[in-house]
């Protein structure tokens, strides 16, 4: 594989050769062809090994040289390019360049306006992207076209909050997927996924919405979905229904509602929602450390366990939780668990410690299901019927690296505490960012105890080689200098972990060392959960993730969480997500072996929405925030 080195090298030797065509005559011979064949051929070969970069420099040189009829087409090839690699500021740029006037023809059209589209999102413009995706393609349009044209529409609105309108729009993208008869077919998989992404769109809605969006009498597609999803959803919140029942009901749907070929996995999962509702354990185990390092820990997972238990509690679904002590002395979790199942327990949850979550994968396959609250060190390791979940801070890089690329970031510097713990964080992010292709520019750790981190955020923003180059150049001049010391330019944004404390230190440390400009995102470590207007002005415009419960914790729907907070108060401020994954460990009890099933599943937490990889790890899809004037608004 060529370095990136020897790219750019072979780059500005094509260029060259095409500057010199380009001013020796406007009708190239057929030398002056091959070297402009050459060209094209370097820009095909920076595809394939990945250097969009270089690729789009080049497709930009090739549109300077290009007859007018053909300049825009590879412009917009520049444009494409530099949008896969994620220069979303230097696609902008290029995408300007483009005259509106040498478009002549509608697909030329569509494409800008779609390219257009396609920046407007990656700057968290949805509403910019609307506007340009106002007009529908002509009918004429090719169906990837108006395929794409749809998943950017369905994009922007979801990105906006408008979920039936993305719903709307998946619709109607679906019938560009299927491909003409003159065309190679496309794989099924590609519209089982366009499903996907209706049915969870559909899932993230409240049954009183499901009923009140639908308006259209049948045959109408999205009153068939939401007609749907109404019956997913009952199954899972109402009094179950028989099996037959439920089949002649979507036999009936499917009557009324012919055109939708819904995919089989759907509609399987809508009926093992059903026999799933009707399995509940009666006995269930609650094993957590009540003793010793991880009590107070433990103490609160157990309270919004029981709180989440009592909140739901009826006549027809109540079941039985015994609490074992995994830090009793004389005990083993191993062996707590194991007099759990004895004792008859049908489903267990816990243990917490992560050394006793490996110690319980070590011993193999459990004979019932059970969610841990914790994760093993080695994601490879995994075994039947247990389950992993927790609050891993692994979670936050991974989607972090994720956000920071969707927003059009590419070169990041990441500052992490010092320590096992901030080591691991940043490992986790450096592997999602690596996968994105995005650069680490620079890494540096800090003392949590200091107050002052100049050293490292120095070191970080190369600020000392800036004023060594000063020194050097006073020397050699023989003469005083007026000087203001400059950050480093090769970086976009910083990824920082930190505590409220040291947030609250590092954010206007960063500003006095002339990176104020840089856009922050931080886990959610960074927030106490709390409001406190004062307190957090300094955080304000970093952006980070944390979960729905401390996001929506203010706000009246959410009962439980005011209860909590009225029942202790001084826990909720301290240990409030700890609440949250007891409550979510009790709503996953009925259904984490459905969502073994259907991996694509997802319950909708307040640790995040979840769902389970192939591993058996609960993974957390957690909601972001911006601080603004001291208060953590969601995004």
């Amino acid at each position: 594989m060529a370095t990136p080195s020897h790219c750019f090298r072979t780059l500005v030797t094509a260029v060259a050769l095409v500057s010199v065509i380009a001013g020796c005559s406007t009708t190239p011979d057929n030398s002056q062809q091959r070297d402009i064949l050459a060209l094209m051929h370097f820009a095909e070969n920076a595809v394939e090994e990945g250097y969009y970069e270089a690729a789009g420099n080049a497709y930009k040189q090739l549109a300077l040289i290009s007859p007018l009829e053909t300049r825009a087409n590879f412009q917009m090839k520049a444009v494409t390019m530099l949008l896969k690699g994620n220069y979303i500021a230097q696609a902008h740029r290029a995408l300007q360049t483009i005259s509106t006037d040498h478009l002549i023809s509608t697909t030329q059209q569509l494409d800008f306006n779609l390219l257009a589209a396609r920046i407007a999102l990656a700057e968290s413009n949805p509403a910019h992207a609307l506007e340009l995706l106002q007009q529908a393609p002509s009918p004429l349009t090719h169906h990837k076209q108006r395929a794409l044209y749809h998943m950017l529409r369905a994009q922007a609105y979801s990105r906006a909050g408008n979920l039936i309108a993305a719903v709307r729009e998946y619709i109607q993208r679906e019938s560009y997927l299927v491909a003409p008869i003159d065309a190679p077919p496309i794989p099924t998989a590609e519209i089982e996924d366009n499903q996907l992404l209706i049915w969870q769109s559909l899932m993230m809605l409240s049954e009183p919405m499901l009923q009140q969006l639908r308006i259209d009498p049948p045959p109408a597609s999205l009153s068939g979905w939401l007609e749907l999803a109404l019956l997913a959803n009952s199954t899972q919140h109402t009094t179950p229904i028989s099996a037959l029942t439920l089949t002649n009901t979507l036999t009936t749907w499917h009557l009324d509602y012919p055109d939708i070929q819904v995919s089989e996995n759907i509609l399987a999962s809508i009926n093992a929602l059903q026999s799933s509702r009707l399995v509940r354990p009666e006995k269930i185990a609650l094993l957590l450390p009540m003793s010793g390092h991880f009590a107070s820990a433990a103490t609160i997972i157990r309270d919004g366990f029981f709180a989440a238990y009592f909140n739901e509690k009826n006549n027809h679904t109540a079941s039985s939780i015994r609490l074992y002590d995994t830090a009793a002395k004389g005990r083993t979790a191993n062996e707590q668990y194991q007099q759990a199942i004895d004792d008859g327990a049908e489903f267990i949850v816990g243990p917490l410690n992560k050394v006793d979550v490996e110690s319980l994968i070590a011993a193999g396959d459990a004979a019932i299901p059970t969610l841990m609250l914790n994760y093993s060190s080695h994601p490879e390791l995994m075994a039947d019927n247990l389950f992993q979940f927790g609050l891993a801070p692994e979670d936050e890089a991974r989607q972090l690296a994720e956000r920071a690329w969707l927003d059009g970031h590419n070169q990041a510097l990441a500052i992490v505490p010092e320590g096992e713990w901030g080591a691991r964080i940043l490992q986790a992010f450096n592997d999602s960012w690596g996968a994105l292709n995005g650069s680490v520019a620079e890494q540096q750790s800090y003392a949590s105890s200091k107050n002052d981190f100049s050293g490292p955020l120095r070191n970080l923003l190369n600020i000392d080689e800036s004023q060594r180059r000063k020194k050097e150049l006073q020397r050699l001049l023989g003469t005083p200098l007026k000087f203001e010391p400059r950050r480093r330019q090769d970086a976009d944004f910083v990824f920082m972990v930190a505590f409220p404390r040291q947030a609250r230190l590092i954010k206007p440390q960063l500003k006095f060392h002339y990176a104020g400009d840089l856009p922050v995102y931080a886990t959610s470590h960074l927030y106490s959960g709390h409001a406190d207007r004062e307190a957090n002005r300094d955080l304000d415009q970093i952006t980070f993730c944390d979960i729905p419960w401390v996001l929506k914790r203010n706000r009246k729907e959410n009962s439980l969480n005011q209860h909590i907070q009225q029942l202790w108060p001084e826990e909720s401020r301290q240990y409030t997500r700890f609440y949250a994954l007891g409550i979510d460990a009790y709503h996953l009890i009925p259904k984490i072996k459905h969502m073994a099933t259907f991996r694509y599943e997802r319950h909708n937490g307040e640790t995040g929405s979840l769902s389970l990889d192939d591993t058996n790890r609960i993974f957390r899809q957690l909601p972001w925030a911006r601080f603004k004037r001291g208060i953590a608004r969601p995004l």
